[in-house]
């Protein structure tokens, strides 16, 4: 996929009401390949990032550069927030603090519902 197909779809997903509602912080990183010293990312890596409004420490995981899950975990995590990629797209996004669990399917939600467990 070329960056200017990714840019179109990025903005074809902006337009989406879920998408404008979700409380992913990182749902515009979608297909973005990431690397370090030139070196693309695998594994596990953590960085601080404000994350709801807080200072937070938050764990990524990456396989070929994209946000990856791995065995069932999530791909981001931080403290009440966790999400869960597959091959640099969102699949499900829990954040206790909002109270909402998000189901993702080809780059966007598809339902946002509030948990009642947290």
């Amino acid at each position: 996929m070329t960056e200017k197909e990714i840019l179109a779809l990025r903005e074809e997903f902006s337009q989406n009401e879920l998408y404008k509602k979700s409380c992913s912080p990182y749902k515009d990183c979608q297909f973005e390949q990431f690397s370090a010293n030139g070196e693309i990312l695998e594994g596990r890596h953590g960085k601080t990032d404000i994350v709801n409004g807080k200072e937070r420490y938050v764990i990524f995981t990456f396989k070929n550069g994209l946000i990856h899950s791995e065995d069932g975990l999530a791909a981001v995590e931080c403290p009440n927030h966790w999400e869960w990629w597959s091959n640099g797209l969102l699949e499900k996004v829990i954040d206790n603090d909002a109270g909402v669990e998000e189901i993702w399917k080809d780059g966007v939600p598809t339902s946002i519902s509030e948990r009642t467990e947290k």
